[in-house]
């Protein structure tokens, strides 16, 4: 009887629908107007119109009857709903034996047992109703929903547009809306950021979709701090600020140009309240140190002190948080940022502080800087050049990570000359070679922002106008 009153309007609007239902309606509205309209007649008319209401009435309980029982609408066991309940528990548990094992990859097959429990959840899903999803647990849900989002990402890892992985990112936000589950609802509005994020990536080189995914990045975001819980808000700001980071890029493109500087202190602020929200948070850390970066080196900041100080702050808050958290990071990806941002946000550091000490100071603090290079910089951006080759950023981000590495032996050539000329001119070799390298896979573009990075920026600026000279030559070769 407590499920027949529950579902008490879903079982009248089924039934006003049934043929024997839509009878029954007829006989009481005719019943009705005959009433009114023999309403002075004899008594006769009066007990027929009586009659057909009564007979209506007992017609249409009946079909409300007979749908609650065939379980039209409601009933907990009808097969629809336990085909659903029973199809997300399957594939929730295989995708997260999946996760615990480690072993998908885009480069792989998927497993059988997964695309058949995947496959069974989305028809299953499909073919139910809004209110059997409701009668689902609701963490369970989001489990299933994110889960197939997440493994389309795998599947889709070259795809600039993700089809299927941003239909189930939508379709996790419009349930989560439906029921009005701000907690969810803020999840899977982050599952659809880090969509826009694996977007953006593999598209940094196309200036529409880069801005036009940053842009909707953002909105999305925005959305989601209204709706967090206090928790949620420290991922909540740290995606925030990787958008806002994309949304600061050059309006030519081109990379080595003056960057936004209000979006950019936008994304520094966003990520400094994300690293003091969840400091014990690597992936925090890792976003404070790629904007402090960019942030130091875009005017005014690049001559402002105190910006080599949170140059400093934010490398070893990094490399702290890189320490604990670098055990439980056995995929490539997982590896790859983290490692790439501490090499290079070790190497700007050494650069500042390089730069505003006098000779005998540098004297002094060679050997320091020296062991600090190397085990901090070049050390981290080899291993990232080595996971590169096995992921599919391997072609957009070749010259990036081989640039880098020759800036940071670039930095040591100058850093070792304090102590030894024979170590400098292995260092400087160092630099031809990994510079030589970044050409392979460079752009035009890149290479023409290189040779003047040259002549203008920091890493390179203790180098002989010789040795620039020779530089430019690498980069110049073939062009």
């Amino acid at each position: 009887m407590k499920e027949v009153l529950e579902n008490l309007p879903d079982i009248i609007k089924a039934s006003s629908e049934s043929s024997l239902g839509v009878v029954a309606l007829m006989l009481i509205l005719f019943s009705a107007l005959s009433w009114g309209f023999f309403r002075r007649s004899s008594e006769k008319w009066k007990v027929t119109s009586l009659a057909m209401f009564f007979l209506g009435c007992i017609l249409f309980g009946y079909t409300a009857f007979k749908t609650s029982q065939d379980s039209l609408v409601f009933n907990t066991a009808t097969p629809t709903n336990t085909n659903l309940t029973s199809s997300l528990s399957n594939w929730v548990q295989e995708a997260e034996a999946a996760r615990k094992a480690k072993t998908i990859s885009s480069t792989s097959p998927l497993p059988v047992d997964l695309v058949s429990t995947r496959n069974q959840f989305e028809k299953d899903w499909r073919n139910s109703s809004l209110n059997e999803r409701k009668k689902l647990d609701v963490e369970m849900a989001y489990k299933a929903l994110s889960y197939a989002n997440r493994l389309y990402r795998v599947v889709e890892a070259d795809s600039s547009v993700k089809t299927n992985a941003v239909y189930w990112a939508n379709e996790s936000i419009r349930f989560f809306e439906e029921i009005q589950d701000p907690k969810y609802l803020t999840e899977a509005l982050i599952d659809k950021a880090a969509l826009y994020l694996d977007i953006s990536q593999l598209g940094h080189n196309d200036k529409q979709q880069f801005e036009e995914v940053a842009k909707d990045g953002d909105a999305v975001m925005t959305r989601a701090f209204k709706t967090a819980d206090v928790d949620q808000q420290a991922i909540v700001l740290r995606i925030s600020s990787r958008f806002y980071y994309n949304l600061a890029r050059p309006a030519s493109f081109r990379l080595s140009d003056d960057w936004d500087n209000n979006y950019l202190l936008l994304a520094y602020e966003k990520a400094l309240k994300a690293f003091n929200l969840s400091p014990e948070d690597s992936k925090s850390a890792n976003q404070l140190a790629r904007v402090t970066i960019k942030a130091s080196k875009n005017p005014p900041q690049d001559i402002d002190p105190a910006w080599t100080e949170k140059l400093r702050n934010s490398k070893e808050k990094l490399k702290e948080a890189w320490i604990q958290s670098q055990a439980s990071r056995t995929d490539s990806l997982e590896r790859l940022s983290p490692l790439n941002v501490l090499g290079v946000v070790t190497l700007e550091t050494v650069s500042r502080e390089w730069q505003e000490l006098n000779l005998e100071q540098r004297r002094t603090a060679s050997g320091k800087y020296r062991d600090e290079l190397e085990e901090d910089s070049i050390a981290p951006l080899r291993e990232a050049a080595a996971l590169l080759n096995n992921t599919q950023l391997r072609k957009a981000y070749g010259f990036d990570i081989y640039y880098d590495i020759a800036r940071a032996h670039s930095v040591k050539t100058d850093v070792v000359r304090q102590i030894s000329e024979p170590q400098s001119i292995g260092a400087f070799s160092e630099v031809k070679k990994n510079l030589a390298t970044a050409k392979e896979n460079a752009k035009t573009s890149q290479l023409e922002a290189s040779v003047k990075d040259i002549s203008n920026e920091i890493t390179f600026s203790f180098l002989s106008p010789i040795e620039k000279e020779e530089l430019k030559n690498v980069l110049s070769i073939g062009l």
